[in-house]
Formats: structure tokens, sequence, C-alpha cells
């Protein structure tokens, strides 16, 4: 058998990394963060502790990952060619992109709302790296606002109010919510949010 090339090393150390990221958002979403040693993480990721160290560095690194991980999915579809600029084109497709999202993966939602609502986990990604991180997608979203509206923290705040609260209803919910409330809410969205520059 040949040996490995340093791009199969890499594809194996990548499905490693998520593997212990599937593990962990499940595991801190329905035991809780804090309640979620490295050793059961470990042990649902099929792997030993050590290795898991060769990936991150603690627990709270690897909240960081997970939760940067779920923005940059949410940027990706807001601002897929990475050209650090929404257009109204762009916010217009998020809006039916991100549903489709919340609709394929609604376990996956469920799991980041779970961990985001637990007690102490705003804390632990107040690291400034993870900030400073966060901040660049925050400023960007900004930009669209103020480049369209008056007042854009308040449409801003608006705007994620009504996107959180949709997504939390709408992965929560005993029973589906049906399609043409949801077109609805997009079409609402797209009329409250798609303005051209002014």
């Amino acid at each position: 058998m040949a040996p490995k090339t340093k791009k199969q090393f890499e594809d194996i150390r990548i499905e490693k990394k998520q593997q212990i990221i599937n593990a962990a958002l499940k595991l801190f979403a329905n035991y809780g963060f804090h309640e979620t040693s490295i050793s059961k993480i470990a042990k649902e990721a099929w792997m030993s502790k050590g290795l898991l160290y060769n990936y991150f560095e603690s627990k709270e690194a690897l909240l960081r990952e997970i939760m940067a991980e779920f923005s940059e999915t949410i940027m990706n579809l807001m601002n897929p060619d990475h050209d650090d600029e929404i257009t109204s084109k762009e916010m217009e497709d998020f809006f039916t992109l991100i549903i489709d999202l919340l609709k394929s993966n609604k376990e996956q939602w469920k799991l980041y709302h779970q961990i985001s609502m637990q007690h102490g986990v705003t804390e632990i990604l107040m690291e400034e790296a993870f900030l400073l991180k966060m901040g660049k997608n925050q400023q960007l979203i900004y930009k669209y606002f103020a480049e369209r509206f008056d007042n854009p923290g308040l449409e801003m705040f608006i705007f994620s109010s009504m996107f959180k609260g949709f997504s939390l209803l709408y992965v929560f919910s005993e029973t589906d919510i049906p399609d043409e409330i949801t077109n609805e809410f997009k079409k609402r969205l797209k009329e409250m949010f798609i303005k051209q520059k002014k």
C-alpha cells in the first residue's frame, strides 16, 4: 500500500476535526456546556482524549469553533463572493437560502440555539480573537443597513430579532410551519429590508 499523500493527511485531519465538532455540538446542546467533559466528547467522537487535544486545546476553544462555524455558514450565504460587500441581490437571495437551510438542517439549528441560550456561554465567547472575527461579520452587515437606511442600528436590530425569533419558532415548533407562512415571512423580510443604496 502506497504511503498517504499530504492531501490525504489533510483530508483525514479535516474529517477528524468535524467529527469532534459534531460530537461536541450534540453533547453541549443535550447535556449543557458545563456538564460536558472533554472525555465525554472524545468518547462520542470515537477517539482518545489525547488525540482530541491535537485538534482543540480546550473545551472553550471547541465551543468558539462551533459558534464561529455557525456564523460563517450564515455569512457565506449572505456574502457568497466574500468581497466585503453585501448587495441587495445577495440579501434577497439570503432570505431564501437561509430558510431552505433551516428546513434541511432543523436538528442542527436546534442544537445551536440550545447552546447559545445556556448560562455562561456568552462569557466564554468573549475571547478577543473570536470577538474580532465576529465583529468583522457584524460590521459587514451593519454596512449593508447603513447604506440603505436612515437608522441602520435600529433596522439591523429589527432584522436580527425577526430572524432569530422565526428560526427559534421554526426549529422548536411541535409541528412544521406551513410553507405558506414561511413564504409570506420571506416576502415580508424582502419588503422590509431589500433596498438599493441611498
